[in-house]
């Protein structure tokens, strides 16, 4: 009764993917904050205990049996966002015929124990990159491979609804390679894992990273249109490119300042990034050539120092000195994420 469901859920997924309806990450709400997990993600767990441990039966691709041994370990990721984690699935195959492998799984979620899980999951490569799963798409490494695990929040016959709530809580997993080899596997490998326990699924690092997902419009409250807009660009390398601009007032008039800092590997803690003030130039309604790069003049007036809470919290420490401003510490609140990159689409204030 379920495969024919899916069959019909992935045909729809199928023609909505081709014509750019959906996005994991947005469209299918995913139950974590897609900006928890920076840069790569853990091979193994941190300080917490693995909630699944354990070697299970598999077909190798064509077998007629269960002629191979994967293992399964899983266990959660904490967020800095309050009240959200990330499930991390680890598959190794442990056994295998020569000359063959075994396809990674489709998984199964539902919220709660139950025998049969109608929630399709997703098991994600790499940090926030929108696949829908990596089931069925090449084999189970030798050496091992983790994934991160999405839940579409609608279950396939629409009956129920998969929210990041129950993420949190106990779910039911399933690990399913009946839809490769009917005959060999027509039941899933069935697991319960625990609730999230912020005290034993500690966070990836100590504190968030700043990556691209946290790029956007921040405002500062209490201060009236006033803020700041982050953009930070990943480049190749897993370097950052940080680029800030900061719209205020100066002796009651608009100003606004502007810094960069390429090259930033990302680490946790604060960045410094130099701070220019621009001035000369004329309107730009004036058109071209109504000024030139001789006409403007750039100088180093101060620095900030940001410091992320959350996906969507700045600490921002600044020292306008070259302004002959004195020194202080602001916290920014993201008002503008970017569209199809958010950081956390479940908290925007």
């Amino acid at each position: 009764m379920r495969k024919g469901l899916f069959a019909l859920i992935l045909l729809f997924a199928g023609h909505a993917h081709a014509t750019g309806e959906i996005n994991v990450l947005t469209d299918l709400m995913s139950p974590f904050p897609p900006g928890c997990i920076a840069v790569a993600l853990p091979e193994g767990p941190g300080d917490t205990d693995l909630l699944i441990n354990e070697v299970v039966p598999a077909p190798s691709v064509g077998s007629t049996s269960l002629d191979s041994e994967v293992r399964i370990e899983a266990w959660r990721v904490g967020c800095h966002d309050e009240d959200f984690s990330i499930v991390m699935v680890r598959l190794q195959t442990v056994s295998r015929p020569e000359n063959s492998y075994v396809l990674v799984p489709q998984v199964w979620v539902d919220a709660g124990t139950v025998d049969l899980p109608f929630h399709a999951g997703q098991l994600i490569r790499h940090p926030a990159v929108g696949e829908v799963s990596a089931a069925g798409d090449g084999a189970i490494s030798d050496n091992g491979t983790t994934f991160m695990l999405g839940v579409d929040p609608v279950a396939i016959d629409g009956d129920t609804d998969f929210l990041p709530e129950d993420y949190n809580e106990i779910f039911t997993l399933e690990f399913y390679w009946g839809d490769f080899a009917p005959d060999v596997a027509p039941n899933g490998e069935v697991f319960y894992v625990d609730a999230y326990i912020p005290e034993l699924d500690p966070p990836q690092t100590e504190t968030q990273l700043l990556h691209g997902r946290m790029s956007g419009g921040y405002g500062i409250e209490g201060i009236p249109n006033t803020g700041m807009h982050v953009s930070v660009g990943e480049l190749a390398d897993d370097d950052n490119f940080v680029s800030i601009i900061f719209f205020t007032y100066l002796d009651g008039m608009p100003f606004w300042l502007i810094g960069n800092t390429p090259n930033i590997a990302p680490a946790p803690g604060e960045i410094e990034v130099d701070m220019y003030l621009v001035t000369g130039g004329e309107f730009f309604g004036l058109g071209p050539d109504a000024f030139t790069e001789e006409d403007i003049d750039i100088e180093v007036v101060g620095s900030v120092l940001v410091d992320p809470v959350d996906c969507n919290t700045l600490v921002v420490g600044h020292d306008f000195d070259g302004l002959g401003l004195d020194s202080g510490v602001v916290v920014a609140f993201r008002q503008i994420n970017l569209a199809g990159y958010t950081c956390n689409p479940w908290i925007v204030e």
